[in-house]
């Protein structure tokens, strides 16, 4: 099977990932890691490749990349291997040591690109490494927040983007943390399956910056929408992860209690109908995932994802209603 074609056009953005093979170490020592950022270096000074956040952790590596000429591929395949044979050339062994070509996601919108940052900066905190981002050694935060940049680090949209988050006049780690580091009693797994999700998907519109800040009305506009464009196929990038929806939900019942929809000749609750209908709309879930959060049969999912979006385009109760909770569940995934 002939491989897709990576989206690798001059200016373009990239959520850049790679492990070793067979779950093995990818860096087995403070100095496999410091030779691999050489690496990426080497391919900055050469200017094939702008790094604007990365994190290492022994298995695995995240960057944020912009690839300014459109050979992103071939600095990362130069990248991949100078460090493959420095790590077999240091150990005497021989063979492969990553996995697979790298992977990389586009990532076309400014809303995302933040998230990205987040979740990058997250990945040893949710690994258990280090309490915090900016005690991770090998890891972008700790420089922008200690306020030294490495010469090869690409710092200006990281700053350009604090000073207009937090208003400062001048960048500082306060002004970094209030746009890239976490909330008060932020889950960050909600977060990570957001990103996790958008890497598992092929598509390719990208509707966050469209509505991360925006008022409900204008969330349930781009519902009826997204229900009109529906065949039963295209359920585009996720806008949110499950976990904020569920969190969304529940703030929502504990409120104002349960609501019911009588449709079909038939009365359903509407927590029920919003479950599933925002699981498949904003996390933009299987038909077959959603049946089995719902304990119910593919077609009875289907079925109940289709009335959500007929009660959604009639207006009323059942509309304001998901409206609200879409609205909290993505600006808890995504802060404006």
């Amino acid at each position: 099977m002939a491989r897709r074609p990576r989206a690798d056009t001059p200016g373009s953005w990239h959520h850049v990932i790679n492990r070793a093979i067979a779950k093995r170490p990818y860096f087995e020592t403070r100095s496999d890691k410091r030779y691999f950022l050489s690496c990426l270096a080497t391919e900055v000074r050469a200017k094939r490749l702008e790094v604007h956040a990365f994190c290492l952790l022994t298995t695995h590596f995240h960057l944020l990349v912009r690839s300014p000429t459109g050979q992103m591929s071939e600095a990362m395949r130069r990248c991949q291997c100078a460090y493959s044979r420095y790590f077999n050339r240091r150990r005497q062994r021989d063979g492969p040591l990553i996995r697979a070509r790298y992977f990389s996601k586009r990532v076309d919108t400014e809303a995302y690109r933040r998230a990205v940052v987040r979740y990058i900066d997250a990945n040893a905190v949710r690994a258990g490494v280090v309490p915090t981002s900016a005690e991770h050694e090998f890891g972008s935060a700790r420089y922008f927040l200690g306020r030294r940049c490495a010469i090869w680090l690409t710092s200006e949209w990281v700053v350009e983007r604090a000073l207009q988050v937090s208003g400062a006049s001048e960048f500082s780690a306060a002004a970094y943390l209030a746009t890239f580091g976490p909330r008060a009693g932020e889950d960050l797994d909600s977060l990570g399956k957001l990103i996790e999700l958008r890497m598992a998907s092929a598509r390719a519109v990208d509707p966050l910056d469209d509505l991360v800040g925006k008022t409900p009305y204008q969330v349930r506009r781009w519902m009826i929408h997204k229900a009109r464009l529906a065949d039963g196929m295209k359920i585009g990038l996720p806008v949110c992860g499950p976990a904020a929806l569920h969190r969304a939900l529940k703030r929502r019942l504990d409120a104002h209690g349960e609501w019911l929809v009588d449709r079909d000749s038939r009365t359903w609750r509407g927590s029920q109908l919003a479950l599933l209908g925002l699981l498949r709309d904003l996390c933009s879930m299987p038909i077959a995932k959603i049946a089995r959060i719902g304990r119910i049969s593919p077609w009875d999912a289907a079925k109940q994802v289709q009335l959500h979006r007929k009660s959604i385009a009639e207006g009323g109760a059942y509309a304001e209603a998901v409206s609200e909770i879409a609205k909290a569940a993505i600006a808890a995934t995504v802060p404006d």
